[in-house]
């Protein structure tokens, strides 16, 4: 709904009635607008979480953290539906404090886990911009350019 109808259109209301329940049913689940929006990041973040988790590399964390941040791997729905959960954080900028949560565990993994914590930092901090710029549409590198990109990230983020 959010990908299809925006962030401005995610009411208790349209999402009880997109998901064929009622209102109470949809409720008993999730007290507020703010608990469903908790729970759609939670989940977001948590399943980006187990894709760099389950990267079976062995050149560590900053490296499957650039490898799946999103960097051309994702489709138009999935950036669409990024884009509304971004939209949706904006709107009510409480639900920024769990996204904030998540990214200082990450990085406490990032300086604990990479050869250098500053190109490791470096590294995770140019894989969010690069998955920002893709997702907005910023003018992100393309082709060889990219490629080089992202290489140079990888040296970034090994271990050694």
């Amino acid at each position: 709904m959010i990908r299809r109808d925006g962030a401005q259109a995610l009411t208790l209301d349209a999402v009880a009635a997109e998901a064929g329940v009622s209102k109470g049913g949809l409720l008993y689940h999730f007290k507020s607008k703010r608990q469903l929006l908790d729970a759609l990041v939670a989940r977001w973040m948590d399943e980006w979480e187990a894709e760099f988790d389950a990267d079976t590399s062995d050149d560590g964390f900053v490296a499957s953290f650039v490898r799946t941040s999103h960097l051309g791997g994702a489709g138009q729905e999935q950036r669409a539906v990024e884009t509304g959960l971004l939209a949706a954080i904006a709107a009510e900028p409480a639900v920024l404090a769990a996204v904030r949560d998540r990214y200082a565990t990450w990085q406490d993994r990032v300086e604990r886990e990479g050869s250098d914590p500053v190109e490791a930092t470096v590294a995770r901090l140019a894989a969010d911009g690069l998955w920002l710029a893709d997702l907005l549409g910023l003018a992100p590198p393309q082709g060889h350019l990219r490629e080089q990109v992202l290489a140079r990230l990888l040296e970034l983020a090994r271990r050694d």
